[in-house]
């Protein structure tokens, strides 16, 4: 089968899809190709330069993306920018975390205490893809080909000093309360579409944005929607190295970025769950020695493994806990439909004058469970998240 249209491939996530699909580095290629690979490569894992830098001020690159992807400010430059958050991944080693199912039900019934301090929402990876359960109701629009399942995102997070040219924009500046002589985190997000029910492997999509922090101590969902807020003024995208997003855009981006928030306040708990699955690294220790009919099979399965790290309870959560058996209150006799009560993650202080503070989540609770058929989660639905 065509490996641009086989589903097996479809179904992986960006940064093995594309390398499945076209049977090379493309990223690599490119840049070797068009002779900038020299002076890429020693920003690709430097934690103080943000793709949007290297975009504008390693010599050739933004030449390159006008030159092959049309003028400043299109669509197609988010593309670009793609391309090169592909080949930073690759030069940090390809780390994937991939949330369990189990966990995405329950941080899809999770909210953001208010108060949550903005430093809780890091990343123990420089870059990282995150690989989001599917299905899903997250969606991401691509203006050619309509919407997209989402299937994760890149996330990158860099620190900059004080003056850096990410202050060179004063209305972001204003509208995000950024102070242009004091350093800053910069996380960015490329959220990328799944190309299943599409044409081919390629046609997927992706969107591209930034989040600036300075104050680390400030509430993480009100920093999260004043962003939000900025990403739908036109003047967000009035630089190089972005494409404007239209409001339903947008709408559509907010409940990925809060999942995205969850996923890593997820990852700084404690007791968060990790497993290592190395599929791709055990393949290629079988290979080694083997003759060429066993080494040709097990190359075929090469094509869509890949090493990642899943976080998240491997199997369904305990419901215990939530009342009476079956999840009602005791002494009630009314009928509940099995539902979720919510869950938050929120900030727990401890020591002396409780002056010290740590992450806490309170767990949603699948009220009721006892009257699911089939096992765990799987008569409850999530709401659904509605664009107006």
């Amino acid at each position: 089968m065509d490996p641009m249209l086989d589903p097996a491939i479809m179904a992986l996530p960006h940064p093995v899809r594309v390398d499945a699909a076209v049977g090379k580095h493309v990223d690599t290629v490119m840049f070797e190709n068009l002779g900038v690979m020299a002076g890429l490569r020693p920003y690709l894992t430097d934690r103080h330069a943000t793709s949007e830098w290297i975009l504008n001020n390693v010599p050739g690159m933004r030449e390159i993306a006008i030159a092959h992807f049309g003028l400043i400010g299109n669509a197609n430059m988010g593309s670009f920018l793609l391309t090169i958050v592909r080949a930073r991944l690759r030069a940090h080693g390809d780390p994937i975390l991939k949330v369990a199912p189990t966990l995405q039900s329950m941080l899809a019934e999770t909210d953001l205490a208010e108060g949550l301090p903005a430093h809780y929402f890091r990343s123990p990876y420089t870059l990282v893809f995150i690989e989001l359960a599917r299905p899903n109701p997250l969606q991401v629009p691509n203006r050619q080909t309509g919407l997209h399942a989402c299937e994760g995102a890149y996330m990158g997070v860099y620190e900059v000093s004080a003056g850096h040219s990410v202050f060179d924009h004063p209305a972001r500046n204003r509208a995000l309360k950024l102070d242009p002589t004091k350093p800053a985190r910069v996380v960015e997000v490329v959220i990328i579409g799944s190309p299943l029910g599409k044409a081919n492997a390629l046609d997927d999509a992706s969107q591209d944005m930034i989040l600036v922090i300075q104050d680390e101590d400030e509430c993480l969902a009100t920093l999260l929607d004043r962003h939000i807020a900025w990403f739908n003024n036109p003047a967000a995208y009035a630089h190089p190295g972005m494409s404007p997003m239209d409001p339903n855009e947008v709408a559509m981006a907010k409940p990925v970025i809060f999942e995205l928030a969850k996923v890593l306040l997820y990852l700084n708990l404690p007791d968060a769950e990790k497993l290592k699955v190395t599929e791709r690294t055990d393949l290629e220790t079988r290979l080694r020695g083997l003759g060429p009919k066993k080494a040709a099979k097990i190359g075929r399965k090469l094509t869509t493994a890949y090493d990642r790290i899943l976080i998240g309870p491997s199997a369904e959560p305990d419901w215990a806990g939530s009342g009476a058996p079956g999840g009602l209150p005791r002494g009630d006799d009314r009928h509940v439909k099995p539902h979720w009560r919510r869950g938050h993650f929120r900030r727990i202080r401890y020591g002396e004058g409780l002056a010290e503070s740590r992450l806490g989540w309170i767990q949603p609770i699948l009220v009721n469970a006892a009257e699911l058929t089939g096992a765990g989660t799987a008569g409850v639905k999530t709401k659904p998240y509605v664009v107006r």
